[in-house]
């Protein structure tokens, strides 16, 4: 599974790029900081997974902690590899920072309490700036899903019940989302660039901004063991994925904006 995901990845991001020798760049302000934030959940959602994985094959969850930050830092390694050959990019000190903190948030609390109390999930939603310049952001939807940083949307998920804190105080089932995202990039940079015919295409007029959210989420995860399978498949789903929500959002370039549903 691990040699197939980074096969897709190098089909996905690297088979078209030139080669060049390993180098490495500082990209650290390049997308807003929304790659770093891809890292973050990447990492994060690999040590979590592994740890469930040596956790349901019977080790404690404190050596599936160990073993799942492993196997995620092990897992991205090649990726800042294979960034560090393509001459369009370059190995990231930023990346491999935002591979070790992700890896932290998930083994931190699987050592600590053998799941996460405070997820990061992801979201995604299709963009209009995809189709401006789909070589570099996607031309089909899995690769938008990976590419277009315009579309997607990270979240903290804070739970006061299932993080501890006063139980009993906060219903079981409402937690409280807080996200992070950016719109108007067609670059990493600007909005400038060279295109295959030689032509520069100039889309300065379209504002980068960041984007910050604020609303409920819903988790019935301490339904797990209900006697019903429908409430349980309920319970599984509510607990790994963020539901469209009413959320309030705050950017630069509008203000407070507020989204009855949002993914």
């Amino acid at each position: 599974m691990t040699i197939g995901t980074h096969v897709a990845l190098y089909q996905t991001w690297y088979k078209n790029e030139q080669q060049s020798r390993f180098h490495w760049i500082n990209d650290n302000r390049n997308w807003l900081q929304m790659d770093k934030a891809g890292h973050i959940f990447g990492s994060y959602f690999s040590a979590t997974a592994t740890s469930a994985a040596f956790r349901h094959a019977g080790y404690n969850h404190r050596k599936s902690a160990l073993l799942g930050m492993g196997f995620s830092l092990a897992f991205q390694m090649p990726i800042e590899y294979f960034d560090g050959k393509s001459s369009a990019w370059g190995a990231s000190s930023g990346d491999m920072i935002a591979n070790t903190a992700g890896t932290l948030a998930a083994g931190i609390q699987n050592w600590l309490w053998g799941n996460p109390r405070i997820p990061i999930r992801v979201t995604f939603h299709k963009s209009p700036f995809a189709s401006q310049r789909p070589e570099m952001l996607g031309s089909i939807i899995p690769e938008r899903m990976l590419k277009d940083y315009n579309g997607q949307t990270y979240w903290l998920d804070l739970n006061p019940e299932r993080m501890k804190i006063r139980p009993g105080f906060w219903p079981r089932w409402l937690g409280v989302n807080l996200g992070y995202g950016a719109e108007g990039m067609l670059g990493g940079n600007d909005n400038v660039w060279t295109a295959a015919d030689g032509n520069i295409r100039d889309y300065s007029h379209i504002s980068r901004y960041r984007q910050y959210y604020v609303g409920p989420s819903i988790s019935l995860g301490y339904l797990k063991k209900h006697p019903k399978k429908a409430v349980r498949i309920i319970a599984h789903i509510t607990d790994k994925i963020r539901l469209p929500l009413p959320v309030i959002e705050f950017n630069g370039k509008r203000g407070l904006n507020f989204h009855p549903l949002y993914w």
